[in-house]
């Protein structure tokens, strides 16, 4: 699955491990190209730092979907394509 859309917000410089190991990555809030009115929270891991700004355009590739249902919260585990 790819997630397409705009940054809304973003934090940078997190740590956790994936797949058995400890990796960087970013946290961030894309509001989606598709419906705009639905926006993803994201984890881009294997980046410690995203240089595409709020209000820049990303390209996604999901890696893994998280839910978390006492939330109703859907997250994603994801790749950076450009």
């Amino acid at each position: 699955m790819v997630i397409e859309g705009t940054i809304v917000t973003k934090e940078e410089g997190l740590s956790a491990v994936f797949e058995g190991a400890e990796q960087p990555y970013v946290r961030c809030t894309i509001a989606r190209l598709d419906h705009p009115e639905i926006q993803s929270e994201a984890r881009i891991v294997g980046l410690s730092r995203l240089d595409i700004p709020i209000g820049g355009a990303v390209k996604l590739e999901v890696t893994r979907t998280i839910t978390d249902r006492k939330a109703g919260v859907v997250r994603f585990d994801c790749r950076l394509i450009s």
